[in-house]
């Protein structure tokens, strides 16, 4: 009998070819033995007859039985096996649940309010549909922008409240140019948009005979600019318009509601140790998703970058992310005159990879504060309660595209035109012209309400009794 060919046992797929090997060898051999058994026994008058064939079959079907049975062949099976299973087992995500699980870890929301959610509180008639038809505006381009929506709170009632309250706005169009941003464009490259935005920036850099400037007004001046018969059709007076809805709306709603633990601000203080250079200045809070960025819904958007998201250890998603024109050079020259921190209220694992591209040195913004820092209303919305902060809050502010964000402290609100992938986008440079005005005073609340008067948005007679108080001219909605 031949010896037992040696197998080694390191790679799963050798032992199975050698295994089988083996078994044609056997079966080769085992034909050869009857075969000469049949010889001797026609030579020999049938000593070996039938009988002996048979005893002789099994004896060999019973080694080649053994030889099945080998531990080592056995071992490669069951290796071979749990290869498969985990196999099986990987999770595959395809591209669609990818894109889901972004929007969880991304919160983008611009609310359009339905006032019928609230039919316990009075209204006027004016207030059951405060939106613009965006629809009947013609742009000149194609190319749309979708507006999307936080994933807030996964029990089911306060998705159907959610979804009712904050509809996504109607598509809106731009002139979209290829995504282009200093920190990937070549070193030339570079250098011409560096030098072109930080002109602008050093021109409008703060001074004592800029302080008062009486032909800017920042926000309101648009809003009553976008009104201002003959409407135009463009891309920024259509978002100027619809953003001017959506705070009255932020506003409105946020009256209505309520945190869902009462005890959140307490829960959710949190202690920021403060730099000795920003002791008695401004601290700046700044939104993150449609403020200084954009995370776009597919990959097949044209995005500035594109992210990997470790969303577990076993699992990574793809984020393209459009950069706001000036956002870096923003932060930049605003760092020795304000304290700046982030709060936004996506996911930390999205969140911390966008602003480690914004500030990989960590020099610019002083503190990162994620959606675990937010206060859940009823609702079912993430919102900014800055008496979180140890600071005061004569000298602390939020910018912010969603009014409902500052709704709890409305006086330290900024708000901002959402940004979506438009390069031709220039809100950033007026905010800085707002944000250095304010430096040296004594509350930020008093600053923000004499010029903003986002106080007066609250207004039971809905969007065009605000325009007038604001403007002293009538709009027809």
């Amino acid at each position: 009998m031949k010896p037992k060919p040696q197998i080694e046992t390191n790679n799963v797929f050798d032992i199975l070819q050698k295994a089988s090997q083996n078994l044609k060898t056997q079966k080769l051999d085992l034909i050869n033995s009857v075969r000469n058994m049949s010889t001797k026994s026609n030579q020999n008058g049938n000593i070996f007859g039938k009988e002996f064939l048979k005893q002789q079959f099994c004896r060999e079907n019973q080694q080649k039985k053994k030889q099945m049975s080998n531990l080592e062949l056995v071992a490669a099976m069951q290796k071979y096996n749990q290869l498969l299973q985990q196999k099986r087992d990987t999770p595959t995500r395809n591209y669609s649940k990818s894109q889901s699980l972004l929007n969880q870890l991304v919160t983008k929301v611009t609310p359009n309010l339905e006032m019928n959610m609230f039919k316990q509180t009075q209204r006027s008639p004016m207030a059951t549909d405060v939106r613009p038809k965006t629809s009947d505006l013609k742009a000149p381009t194609s190319v749309q922008h979708k507006r999307q929506q936080s994933i807030g709170s996964k029990d089911q009632n306060y998705k159907k409240l959610y979804n009712a309250m904050l509809q996504k706005p109607k598509k809106a169009q731009s002139h979209q140019t290829t995504p282009q941003h200093s920190r990937q464009l070549s070193l030339q490259q570079s250098q011409q948009l560096s030098n072109r935005e930080s002109k602008f920036f050093e021109s409008t850099k703060f001074n004592k005979e800029n302080k008062e400037n009486s032909q800017f007004q920042y926000y309101l001046g648009k809003i009553r600019q976008v009104f201002t018969r003959p409407l135009r059709d463009d891309y920024f007076s259509c978002i100027y318009r619809e953003h001017f809805f959506q705070t009255y709306q932020g506003i409105y709603v946020a009256s209505y509601l309520r945190p869902v633990d009462p005890n959140d601000v307490k829960k959710k203080a949190v202690q920021l140790k403060q730099k000795d250079k920003y002791k008695n200045k401004i601290s700046l809070i700044f939104d993150l998703d449609e403020t200084l960025v954009h995370c776009n819904e597919s990959l097949l958007q044209k995005s500035d970058i594109v992210l990997n998201i470790q969303v577990s250890p076993n699992e990574m998603v793809k984020a393209g992310v459009n950069i706001r024109p000036g956002a870096i050079e923003l932060l930049e020259s605003l760092v020795d005159d304000f304290e700046i921190i982030v709060f936004t209220a996506s996911h930390s694992c999205y969140a911390q990879q966008v602003l480690e591209y914004l500030d990989p040195e960590k020099k610019l913004i002083s503190h990162r504060l994620f959606r675990d820092n937010c206060i859940m209303t009823t609702g079912g919305m993430y919102t900014k309660d800055l008496r979180i902060f140890d600071r005061q809050l004569s000298q602390i502010v939020l910018i912010d595209n969603a009014a409902y964000s500052y709704a709890w402290q409305l006086d330290n609100g900024i708000p901002i035109v959402p940004f979506y992938d438009n390069k031709d986008d220039r809100e950033l440079w007026g905010l800085q012209t707002y944000l250095l005005g304010m430096i040296g005073v004594s509350d930020v609340r008093e600053y923000n309400r004499e010029k903003l008067k986002l106080n007066q948005f609250f207004d039971s007679q809905g969007p065009a009794s605000v325009f007038e108080k604001l403007f002293q001219q009538k709009i027809e909605i």
